[in-house]
């Protein structure tokens, strides 16, 4: 990781994260988190310090919030692709794969925050990577 690039990010924490802990309104965790009926907060560590998945089970459906794992379609076909913003870049990789493995083999529908279009996908594997149908 260049120096330079954690320069950035201690700006980012000082503006964002940092008010935030001061004032007793974070909630620091690790690992797997249950939130709320259905609702657990997961480890998706490489794109930033501290990123996570939103998985949520309700009725017997599932889906799984991705935040900034992915940010974009490319990223679906091809995991090991980063975005610029990875910090990690074998880890945000490693991270996205798991979560995308789980999606198809579990059949979470994906809802990717930085996609334009529809906004939810089933994903299926495809060799290496995988394909997105989109839900309607």
């Amino acid at each position: 990781m260049d120096p330079a690039r954690w320069a950035e990010w201690d700006q980012v924490f000082a503006d964002s994260v940092a008010p935030v802990l001061a004032a007793g309104q974070g909630d620091q965790w690790s690992g797997t988190r249950s939130i709320g009926a259905g609702l657990v907060l997961e480890e998706a560590p490489g794109h930033t310090p501290g990123s996570s998945v939103l998985r949520l089970e309700s009725q017997g459906r599932r889906a799984v919030f991705v935040g900034d794992l992915l940010h974009s379609p490319v990223q679906l076909a091809h995991p090991s692709c980063n975005s610029c913003f990875c910090l990690d870049r074998a880890q945000a990789a490693a991270s996205r794969l798991r979560v995308l493995e789980r999606a198809a083999d579990q059949g979470e529908l994906v809802l990717p925050a930085h996609f334009a279009g529809p906004g939810a996908a089933d994903v299926s594997r495809t060799g290496a990577g995988f394909t997105a149908h989109w839900a309607r």
